[in-house]
């Protein structure tokens, strides 16, 4: 009688597996690392409530406003371009989360500049975002609606002179 020698091979499904999943969240984790931005002083953007969002637009110099919301795909997408303009040029941008104001804030918002008036029928006013607005001694000097990306935001900046 012969005897075969099988050996038979160790399974690594389980190994593989997880190695796998270790991999994707390493992933997902250094994702999230590139485009929030763990490092704080990397963030050019200022969260502003409306009483500073006053006091910034005052100044006799270009002054950025950012009018987001965070439930807005679209402001999510935008703002790490906007981040890293502000951080090639060394600007400050100061973002105003529309969720976070009172009403009457947002009516004065929603009727000061252009880009935030909205084009509908009833009398409910809505901002649309993400809004850029350029400001300088309470002067609208532009504004534009969108996630307008890097190239457009720097297109708008040089524009109006704040940027070569």
């Amino acid at each position: 009688m012969k005897r075969n020698n099988i050996v038979k091979k160790k399974d690594n499904g389980n190994l593989i597996n997880i190695l796998i999943i270790i991999g994707i969240v390493f992933l997902i984790g250094s994702l999230i690392i590139m485009f929030t931005g763990s490092d704080k002083s990397d963030n050019y953007i200022k969260e502003i409530n409306y009483s500073e969002y006053l006091d910034v637009i005052k100044k006799d110099e270009y002054s950025i406003i950012l009018l987001t919301s965070p439930t807005c795909s679209h402001c999510v997408n935008y703002k790490p371009f906007v981040n890293y303009v502000a951080k090639e040029h060394n600007l400050n941008v100061y973002n105003i989360n529309l969720t976070n104001i009172k009403y009457e804030e947002y009516i004065e918002l929603h009727d000061k500049y252009k880009a935030t008036k909205d084009q509908y029928s009833d009398d409910t006013p809505i901002i649309p975002t993400p809004a850029t607005v350029i400001v300088r001694n309470n002067q609208e000097v532009a504004s534009v609606l969108g996630d307008i990306g890097y190239n457009g935001l720097t297109q708008l900046l040089k524009n109006n002179n704040i940027i070569k």
